[in-house]
């Protein structure tokens, strides 16, 4: 029996940057995918981690390739620097605890006027 070659689909954003990769191997549903490659071995086979010599994302989320007339391209950093987002500063954990204890001591107060108000 002769084996069939894998094809390696893509998916993408509106801006045709890459969004997810995969193998005929482990797709049902194409929908929504569009074919890019074809061929043997774990490249092809085990596209999501193998196919692209870098992972998909970069360390700070932003997607590093893009199809261009069909064919995957590296995006330059320039252009994926102007897709990174600074993330929302978060609380530090003194911080949460300090709003927490405020809050209790709130609750604790309206709680003990109400009991006596009965």
């Amino acid at each position: 029996m002769e084996m069939k070659p894998y094809i390696v689909y893509v998916k993408m954003d509106d801006a045709n940057r890459i969004t997810a990769v995969n193998s005929s191997e482990f797709l049902n549903d194409l929908t929504g995918w569009t074919e890019i490659d074809s061929g043997y071995g774990d490249r092809y086979h085990h596209a999501q981690g193998n196919y692209f010599d870098k992972p998909i994302m970069d360390e700070r989320g932003v997607w590093r390739y893009r199809l261009v007339l069909g064919v995957p391209q590296e995006r330059t950093q320039e252009d994926m620097d102007a897709d990174y987002v600074e993330p929302e500063a978060q609380p530090t954990q003194e911080e949460r605890i300090a709003a927490l204890e405020a809050q209790l001591s709130a609750y604790e107060a309206a709680y003990a006027q109400g009991v006596n108000e009965a």
